[in-house]
């Protein structure tokens, strides 16, 4: 075989290999478009999946807090109850001696009561400039804390 045969045979393979190696890369281009678009639909799903997540996370922390706000310890709805039993209006200095407690305790169950709107407050603690006489801050139930005595069957 002359030499010019002999490169005719040569380029003629390398042309036969380009267009392999050609097909071969339009066939992974194709290949690698396919699997970007797959990429960007994982993609938005895992960002949907997290973005769920995130509100279920919300929904079970408001559950929670919420659980934690509607239930009292024992002592608590024993000063409420006494709300109750009482029907009108009362101060922390009335509530105190009648179930044996110190001021300090039966305010901070006042607090709780009233930070979760059980009882409202319905005048101000006041003292009289004439006389000096110093007149408490009155409670009342509201109708949150009847709810809570009759649904929890603190009353029946």
């Amino acid at each position: 075989m002359s030499l010019p045969a002999l490169i005719e045979k040569l380029i003629e393979f390398l042309r036969n290999k380009i267009s392999i190696l050609e097909k071969e890369n339009r066939a992974l281009k194709s290949e690698n478009a396919i699997l970007k678009d797959k990429e960007n639909v994982i993609e938005s799903q895992l960002k949907k999946a997290e973005e769920e997540i995130e509100r279920l996370h919300q929904v079970i922390k408001r559950l929670k807090k919420d659980d934690s706000d509607t239930h009292h310890d024992a002592i608590t709805e024993k000063v409420l109850k006494r709300f109750y039993d009482i029907g009108s209006e009362v101060s922390v200095e009335e509530v105190a001696p009648a179930l044996s407690m110190d001021l300090s305790t039966t305010q901070y169950h006042f607090d709780v009561l009233s930070k979760a709107e059980l009882i409202l407050q319905t005048t101000l603690a006041d003292k009289s400039s004439l006389t000096g006489e110093s007149t408490p801050a009155l409670f009342e139930l509201s109708y949150s804390g009847r709810k809570y005595l009759t649904e929890n069957k603190i009353v029946t």
